[in-house]
């Protein structure tokens, strides 16, 4: 028989990065439909801005502060306590913070509940202490399930056959009403540039290059509109690099319009991809974005691997970060390509993401 959880807690990435904020509504729509729970909450190290707090608001998810035990101790019996997607193993995340939610997992499972792990992206660590963190997390979780080969790799170097990782996909693939969004076209056509800028990563652009590939892809295309999205608009994060690359573009092209969104608002984003005529990005989720509402792309190669992972699985050309360098030809054709395999790609992308409920409920059956 199965055994519902009467609540679920959701660890998430950042929410003022709209990416993570995606991730978790994604996860919430799959463990509601899954698992028929109603009650879910999100547990965050920091309290999102009133922005979030409307959306979340409006999926009935309320937030669990990471920083008050007594609150998630509470909340945390009996229940499943989840990561909910996205790249949280990695080394610039708060050791107090990671911790705290190892605790918690601990916390549930001692008093009758589960905890798991669902479409997670994993770096190698390099810190001793968050390695072992991680380590005890993994190998406590009733479910492991991974988006790519890189971090299948990763968690079976860093946790052992205990963990026996599943590769599903990403969380954003899950069919739902995020992609009805992101398939609503009718807005004025775009070149979308979607930069990461996270100096705790190393990950940044040329702005001058960038420039110049987005004004040529206003030439090829015919399109006169560059729309500058920061993913994450939070201080010293993607806002401050579309400001720069928003005054480069006017003093080149100032026929050309130029805006920037940098909100904490999802639909402000999924509109504007809807109707892409081209994206250029060194961002993941702006990509699958893409992939979803089926508008073609252009990686920024900055060396990430799982940036390198999605256009190798899903035939996306690269361009070095540093240079931007397609011919106009070039850009023509990834524009113009419909790209059956592509869309077939996406296609056992969206049922590897269910994939990752469908095992979640699995792992929850109580044998008698």
């Amino acid at each position: 028989m199965s055994a519902s959880p009467k609540s679920v807690i959701i660890s998430s990435g950042d929410l003022h990065n709209v990416g993570d904020l995606a991730l978790l509504l994604q996860c919430a729509y799959g463990v509601r439909r899954s698992l028929g729970v109603k009650d879910v909450k999100v547990r965050q190290w920091a309290a999102p801005a009133a922005e979030v707090q409307t959306q979340l608001g409006l999926h009935a998810i309320s937030v669990l502060d990471g920083k008050a035990p007594l609150d998630w101790a509470r909340a945390g019996r009996g229940s499943l306590v989840m990561i909910g997607g996205g790249q949280m193993v990695r080394d610039n995340t708060s050791l107090p913070g990671l911790a705290s939610l190892a605790a918690l997992m601990g916390w549930a499972r001692l008093t009758g509940g589960r905890s798991a792990i669902l479409g997670c992206g994993v770096d190698e660590l390099r810190s001793a202490s968050r390695r072992q963190v991680w380590r005890r997390i993994f190998q406590g979780a009733s479910l492991v399930t991974v988006r790519d080969e890189g971090s299948k790799t990763a968690v079976e170097a860093l946790a052992g056959k205990r963990a026996a990782p599943v590769l599903t996909a990403d969380l954003a693939f899950t069919p739902s009403p995020l992609h009805d969004d992101l398939r609503r076209v009718g807005g004025e056509p775009s070149i979308i540039i979607a930069p990461c800028a996270d100096a705790s990563e190393r990950r940044g652009v040329g702005i001058e290059p960038l420039c110049r590939l987005a004004i040529q892809a206003c030439d090829v295309l015919g399109v006169q509109h560059i729309a500058l999205l920061a993913h994450d608009a939070r201080p010293g994060m993607d806002a401050e690099v579309c400001d720069q690359i928003a005054a480069a573009l006017t003093a080149a092209r100032p026929d050309v319009r130029i805006t920037i969104t940098a909100s904490h608002t999802l639909a402000d984003y999924t509109r504007l991809y809807a109707s892409a005529a081209l994206v250029l990005t060194n961002r993941l989720h702006a990509v699958i974005f893409s992939l979803i509402a089926g508008r073609p792309i252009v990686i920024l190669d900055d060396g990430t691997p799982k940036l390198r992972a999605a256009a190798e699985t899903f035939s996306i050309p690269l361009t070095p970060v540093e240079t931007c360098a397609l011919d106009p030809t070039a850009l023509w054709r990834v524009a113009a390509d419909s790209q059956p395999a592509q869309a077939l790609a996406v296609q056992r992308a969206k049922s590897r993401a269910l994939d990752n409920f469908d095992l979640l409920a699995a792992s929850l059956v109580v044998r008698r």
